[in-house]
């Protein structure tokens, strides 16, 4: 009888370690939800880091303000995608950097818009989501006016519509989003980046032991070359 009990206990799975996983709803080709799964770039590296220490994620989409305050309040184990700065440091364990993304300008296709310095920008109605760094010097410029909105989409469509000059964020986002929306013709972006930002997976400041193994699976997957490749799938 204590032979059967024995296999019996060994029989069953040991119960699942599920993590909290912060990242923006719709930021593709990074991090969105396709047929009701969420996919994406940045989503499919942080999954492989996962499955490497034996985690099942538990993907919580939310706006941009949302991830940051979820993150910095200890309430997820996981967000991405952050780049480094001295409050980042303070609020989370910073892994990475997995990939490097462009920061550039985009403009529409008529546009005689150029950039070369932040005086080149000066008087512009400039497109850039809510709670988004882009670079210091962008950031604390005064020289043009930033338009806030809710998503990168919304930016796209204000650029589309005229209501503003250029629009800030990512290369591979705005890429994205003009060959989805079939406006490829439309729309240009500027040869010059504003930056090229390394990008990290961040763990809040009080999960120490969990960022520890998240940072083993990182180095890893980087040194074996499954980020890379799993970047290379997904670049335009």
């Amino acid at each position: 009888m204590l032979l059967i009990a024995a296999l019996s206990t060994a029989a069953v799975p040991a119960r699942a370690e599920n993590w909290l996983v912060a990242s923006e709803d719709f930021f593709p080709p990074y991090n969105f939800t396709l047929r009701g799964k969420r996919t994406g770039m940045d989503t499919e590296i942080v999954e492989a880091m996962l499955k490497e220490i034996g985690v099942y994620p538990v993907h919580r989409p939310m706006t941009w303000p949302e991830v940051v305050r979820a993150h910095d309040e200890n309430e997820v184990d996981v967000a991405f995608q952050f780049f480094t700065s001295p409050r980042r440091l303070e609020r989370g364990h910073l892994i990475g950097p997995y990939r490097v993304g462009a920061t550039v300008l985009m403009v529409r296709s008529d546009s005689e818009i150029d950039y070369t310095r932040i005086e080149d920008l000066r008087g512009l109605r400039i497109g850039v989501v809510e709670g988004f760094e882009y670079t210091p010097e962008f950031d604390k410029s005064g020289l043009f006016e930033k338009i806030e909105s809710s998503s990168s989409v919304v930016s796209f469509r204000r650029l589309l519509l005229g209501r503003v000059d250029a629009i800030a964020g990512d290369l591979q986002v705005l890429r994205y989003l003009a060959d989805n929306e079939g406006r490829t013709g439309s729309v240009k972006i500027l040869s010059k980046p504003l930056a090229m930002v390394p990008r990290y997976i961040s763990v809040p400041k009080p999960r120490t032991e969990k960022a520890e193994r998240l940072r083993a699976a990182y180095e890893k997957l980087k040194k074996d070359g499954t980020i890379d490749a799993i970047i290379r799938n997904w670049e335009r």
